[in-house]
């Protein structure tokens, strides 16, 4: 087990038994998809299974993610419970393209599923295990700041590289939030990380004649839209558009159920 403490001033991590666990803490807050990404590099396990510090697991449930993880190919995640005022077991997530917010979002399925797997679209909390051999064509940006956005760089990655996302029935993760942050989030923040995902996920006439221009400009600081062409920028949408295989309208018809902006070139 690998446990990376994000600068925290939680000391819980002081209790837990090190004989089967690395710990990594680092002296300032980095972000959730930092530590997540220096994690995953840091295992040499064939699946990598993420949780927060908050979360507790029923038995089995991580063996049982991982077996169908490797059997797929795919993203796992099993039920959650006690996630923010919803009582009863929530089944997997359904991608939500927002107008009134940061647009990358995220909605639990309150309904047992029919079948044991279902392929679901979207992530929006741990717990999820995703196979190493899978894990470089969804990895977190590493340009991600803070928290709000990690799930749904993944989300969105998964998508455009074809890669499934299944719920499996049973298997459950609590969670055991905290009333408040323990550290300052602010929506300007989030509007950057989610301008982030898509100045890397979609191409760049996509970024420049629609997203830009059309939804991030007006929630984004000159130095923020600046960033956006930063090298660091470049270098990740390069690498990622090498690996993706749907082209940027199809999020709309076949992620977002929606139809295409006329900006989007198809």
């Amino acid at each position: 087990m690998i446990i990376v403490n994000d600068g925290s001033a939680d000391d819980s991590f002081d209790s837990i038994d090190r004989s089967n666990c690395r710990v990594i803490r680092h002296s300032e807050r980095l972000g959730v998809a930092v530590s997540r990404d220096e994690a995953a590099n840091a295992s040499q396990a064939n699946t990598l299974c993420f949780l927060d510090g908050h979360q507790r697991i029923s038995i089995d449930c991580i063996d049982q993610c991982k077996r169908l993880a490797i059997s797929r190919n795919a993203i796992v995640c099993p039920d959650i419970s006690d996630f923010g005022d919803a009582q009863d077991p929530l089944y997997g997530a359904y991608f939500r393209l927002r107008t009134d917010s940061p647009p990358f979002s995220a909605e639990w399925y309150r309904q047992p599923p029919i079948n044991t797997v279902t392929a679901v679209n979207s992530l929006r909390a741990p717990a999820y295990v995703i196979p190493r051999t899978v894990y470089p064509k969804v990895r977190w940006s590493r340009l991600l700041r803070g928290w709000g956005g990690s799930e749904a760089c993944v989300s969105i990655k998964a998508f455009f590289t074809r890669t499934p996302i299944l719920h499996l029935c049973g298997p459950i993760a609590y969670h055991k939030f905290k009333k408040t942050f323990h550290y300052e989030v602010t929506l300007d923040e989030i509007w950057r990380n989610h301008a982030l995902i898509a100045r890397i996920c979609f191409s760049e006439a996509t970024w420049y004649d629609y997203w830009l221009p059309d939804v991030f400009r007006e929630h984004l600081s000159e130095e923020t839209q600046l960033e956006m062409d930063s090298d660091a920028v470049k270098a990740e949408h390069l690498e990622f558009q090498q690996i993706k295989v749907r082209p940027d309208h199809e999020f709309w018809t076949r992620l977002a159920f929606q139809k295409v902006p006329p900006a989007v070139k198809r």
